[in-house]
């Protein structure tokens, strides 16, 4: 049981990892692709309210990347490792 139960997070830690690249992937086309380009450079994220009437919060980067990486964790990590689980039994019972 200790076995599946590493197999499990070794799962769940590389569908973080997955996530983390794509939120960074994400961060770095903001800076080089928009800050740079346009020479437009903050350290700081205004989060608004929906109709676009005031600042709610504002944060750094590494907040932004936070709140970020947190989103997706909440949506797609449950389902990230079910798939993972599913492609890894596929190829196992592909071995046998």
């Amino acid at each position: 049981m200790e076995t599946l139960n590493q197999i499990e997070k070794q799962l769940k830690d590389r569908s973080i990892k997955e996530l983390e690249e794509i939120v960074d992937s994400f961060l770095n086309d903001i800076k080089f692709k928009l800050e740079n380009k346009y020479q437009n450079s903050s350290s700081f994220f205004d989060f608004i309210d929906k109709d676009y009437t005031e600042a709610t919060s504002i944060l750094g980067k590494s907040g932004v990347r936070h709140h970020l990486l947190y989103m997706l964790k909440e949506r797609h990590l449950d389902g990230m490792v079910k798939t993972k689980s599913k492609e890894l039994l596929t190829k196992l019972d592909l071995l046998s």
